[in-house]
């Protein structure tokens, strides 16, 4: 299955740019690209896309502007020189928020994170000839946004992640980190086999448990309620990481 794309941006180089990474992905299809927000909304009105690669500051009609009047919304990747809107994408439940410069390295660390969220079932496919992608490790970090910046977090430093309202504050020993943004696009960021999702409230770390028991967890001297909705998953993922063996 392929992801038909579109992108926007008002820069004709960003817009070159763009296009050759999706020409290099061979899951993506690009169906057509646009300089103007009020051009892509017109073509958007009689046709449909899978994925939306969209600049945030236009001059006709801002990115923010096109997908708040957009009916019909796709999978949409953010890609800005500007961190600003980091939080605005968050509230918008965009897919992703890439900061320009792009490497590819990123967009591919992207657009394979979207065709397993729509495919589910099967493996995205890596482009041939991109030796460096093949072999770059993955990130060992991410960035969130925080105040009027974005801070780079290791995910060996995140112990575990609190609920706090319409916040999540990213707990480690030596700080704590409050961040607007939610459990669904959290998980999303942090590497899977390693963070679960226990409770309502809060996600951990699991090299960061101390000790378990049969309905809390203990990670920085805190004990961490396990909910009856996730005790059965959080058991299981542990036995298929053999981590625990109930047998």
């Amino acid at each position: 299955m392929k992801l038909r794309c579109i992108v926007v941006d008002d820069e004709p180089l960003a817009i070159e740019k763009l296009n050759g990474y999706v020409q290099k992905v061979p899951f993506l299809e690009l169906q057509a690209s646009f300089q103007s927000g009020l051009d892509a909304l017109q073509y958007l009105k009689d046709n449909t896309t899978d994925l939306l690669f969209l600049d945030i500051q236009m001059d006709d009609l801002t990115g923010i502007q096109l997908l708040e009047v957009l009916k019909n919304k796709p999978q949409v990747v953010f890609t800005t020189a500007y961190s600003e809107y980091a939080i605005k994408g968050f509230e918008l439940e965009v897919t992703d928020y890439l900061l320009k410069p792009i490497s590819f390295e990123r967009f591919l660390q992207s657009v394979n994170r979207i065709y397993d969220k729509l495919n589910p079932k099967k493996t995205a496919e890596v482009p041939a000839d991109t030796t460096t992608a093949n072999t770059t490790p993955a990130p060992d970090f991410m960035f969130v946004k925080t105040e009027y910046r974005m801070e780079k977090i290791k995910f060996t430093d995140v112990h575990y992640v609190e609920g706090m309202k319409d916040y999540l504050r990213i707990v480690s020993p030596d700080k704590r980190i409050m961040t607007l943004t939610n459990f669904k696009n959290m998980l999303s960021m942090l590497p899977e086999k390693q963070f679960c999702r226990i409770h309502k409230s809060y996600i951990i770390n699991l090299s960061k448990i101390q000790s378990i028991e049969k309905s809390h967890v203990v990670v920085l001297n805190e004990r961490l309620p396990i909910g009856d909705s996730f005790r059965k998953s959080f058991f299981e993922l542990l036995e298929n990481l053999r981590l625990i063996n109930n047998k």
